[in-house]
């Protein structure tokens, strides 16, 4: 298990590796040490919840070793699944808080007061401070009642919420974070950046480090840490390396961090360059090779006939040894420069984005695609639907807009969502929101091939038709015939997408439901470059203020 060192806040770790019990190995020989605001990146599957894990004694090192702080705070994914635990215990001041209405109480005495008052501590003024907390960060915070309601009865969002109070009251030496801001609203976000901004400031005695997606969150630590699959063409490699990156005169990190991947990509298509060179070098030499020797073969075979014929056979065997070596030297040198030019495109990054024509979803400016009254619309009590830039008494939506719906946790988002998938007047493709990290996507069958999921929204076409389509979604060859359930998170990603820009009919009208939770940067990337050849209208739910900008929609809907 890690060691802790009190005298330190930073994570170090020494040729650290893990292997799960099947054999199948994470990452090793990672070595690095992290302090400070640090953001763990990486596509899904390379480990970053591992190493979260290992941080946090969740998980033991199977190599090398790991040192943590003594004072660890641990916020995983699965916190929001906590539905039996008191808003208080997600908070972390439950046993405080019932120590300290047991000494108010006056119901305690001898030992058992002593041990309430040692929990008390200082803190008489818990209660009021816990509600103060959740308040600024946004919560519907309705007095010390608040603390005694469920989990369960809270948005997810609203419970992260109160899991990410907790991390920052406990002010633990070394905090550790997977995706924090999913499913969290824009109050809420905004509230954890400014934390993030303060972690360090005027100290030096605690380190953060969030695993996440969340380019804002991103932009605002001191380091970037990337797990990257080794081979970096394959997201399917067997292990990761770590990489980190620091911010550095006015770039931040993450600047830092992008100016990093493009330098290695231009360095990656110069080796590229330079091995093609190389290899059309060796082959236009063999050629010549061939050609100087072919000449002097047809020279030697006319002086032979001029000389004795054991004089002319000694000549031609000592020509074809020549010859041989000559033809092995080249063919050598060939085989040699195929291979770096080989290597040399293996560690070329590979182009992920999704370009496709989706001309069937192309609807017309004037085109109405809902036209509803806003009475109709089955939101939660007292919350409405405001238009901006436009206003009425009627949700309407027409011709190719692109729509962003906000709103707090809790407002009424995919209650919208749902109501507009029931009554818009043109085929819908609905990218329901994911919770959980192993949720599945809708419709997607994990004991069917890629090809089989496709097939059964493509009815009318053939095999060979929606292979041709499945390429531009990067599924060649055997890949199409492999099941669903084998598949990486950012691959079954892609298939779900597959299903919904590819449906017969095709869909007129995009329902994106907090898509880029639980997404990898990759697969953000590719969502992004897919709707770019979508024609049809488009409503997106998102806290995610970048993928927004890149969506780019024209007006909003506010629910509240």
């Amino acid at each position: 298990m890690p060691r802790h060192d009190s005298s330190r806040t930073s994570l170090r770790l020494d040729r650290l590796g893990f292997v799960w019990p099947d054999g199948r190995r994470i990452f090793d020989e990672l070595t690095a040490t992290l302090t400070g605001t640090v953001g763990l990146v990486g596509p899904n599957g390379t480990g970053k919840s591992v190493l979260l894990k290992l941080a946090a004694s969740r998980l033991a090192p199977t190599e090398g070793s790991l040192r943590a702080p003594a004072g660890v705070a641990y916020l995983p994914q699965e916190t929001t699944l906590r539905t039996n635990d008191t808003v208080a215990d997600l908070l972390g001041v439950s046993s405080q808080l019932s120590a300290l209405r047991g000494v108010l109480g006056g119901d305690l005495d001898g030992g058992a007061l002593t041990r309430a008052l040692e929990a008390v501590g200082d803190e008489w003024d818990l209660e009021e401070r816990s509600v103060a907390l959740l308040a600024e960060y946004g919560l519907p915070v309705d007095g010390p009642g608040f603390l005694t309601r469920r989990v369960g009865t809270l948005s997810g969002g609203e419970a992260m919420i109160v899991a990410l109070a907790g991390v920052e009251r406990a002010g633990a030496a070394l905090t550790l974070c997977d995706e924090p801001t999913n499913n969290l609203d824009s109050v809420a976000r905004g509230r954890f950046y400014t934390a993030v901004e303060r972690w360090n400031a005027g100290r030096e005695d605690r380190t953060l480090m969030v695993a996440s997606h969340d380019v804002e969150l991103l932009r605002r630590v001191d380091t970037i840490a990337e797990l990257r699959p080794v081979g970096v063409r394959s997201m399917l490699a067997d292990r990761a390396d770590l990489r980190t990156f620091s911010a550095s005169g006015t770039d931040d990190a993450w600047e830092v961090y992008q100016q990093g991947l493009a330098a290695e990509r231009e360095g990656a298509e110069r080796r590229v360059r330079e091995a093609e060179s190389s290899l059309a070098t060796e082959r236009r030499q063999r050629i010549e090779a061939d050609i100087k020797l072919a000449r002097s073969a047809r020279s030697g075979r006319a002086a032979a006939d001029s000389m004795p014929k054991i004089l002319a056979n000694a000549r031609r065997n000592q020509a074809e040894a020549t010859a041989g070596r000559t033809r092995t030297m080249r063919a050598g040198r060939e085989g040699a420069a195929r291979a770096d030019l080989d290597a040399a495109r293996e560690e070329l990054p590979a182009d992920t984005a999704i370009s496709i024509d989706l001309p069937d979803t192309l609807v017309p400016a004037g085109r109405t695609v809902l036209d509803v009254p806003l009475d109709d619309v089955p939101l939660p009590r007292g919350a409405t639907v405001e238009q901006s830039p436009v206003a009425g008494a009627r949700l309407h939506l027409r011709g190719p807009e692109r729509v962003r719906v906000t709103g707090r946790n809790g407002a009424g988002k995919s209650t919208l969502l749902a109501y507009v998938a029931g009554t818009a007047v043109v085929p819908v493709g609905w990218l329901r929101q994911r919770l959980g990290a192993g949720e599945g996507w809708e419709g997607l069958r994990d004991d069917a091939s890629v090809l089989d999921n496709v097939r059964a929204v493509l009815p009318g076409s053939t095999d060979a038709e929606i292979r041709a389509k499945l390429a531009r979604f990067h599924f060649r060859g055997g890949r199409v015939d492999e099941p669903a359930g084998q598949l990486s998170g950012g691959e079954r990603f892609r298939v779900a997408l597959a299903r919904i820009l590819l449906a017969d009919p095709a869909p007129q009208l995009m329902l994106l439901d907090e898509p880029t939770n639980n997404l990898d940067l990759d697969s953000v990337d590719q969502l992004v470059s897919a709707l770019e050849g979508y024609g049809g209208a488009l409503l997106l739910v998102t806290h995610d203020e970048e993928f927004a900008r890149r969506i780019t929609p024209e007006c909003e809907w506010h629910v509240g």
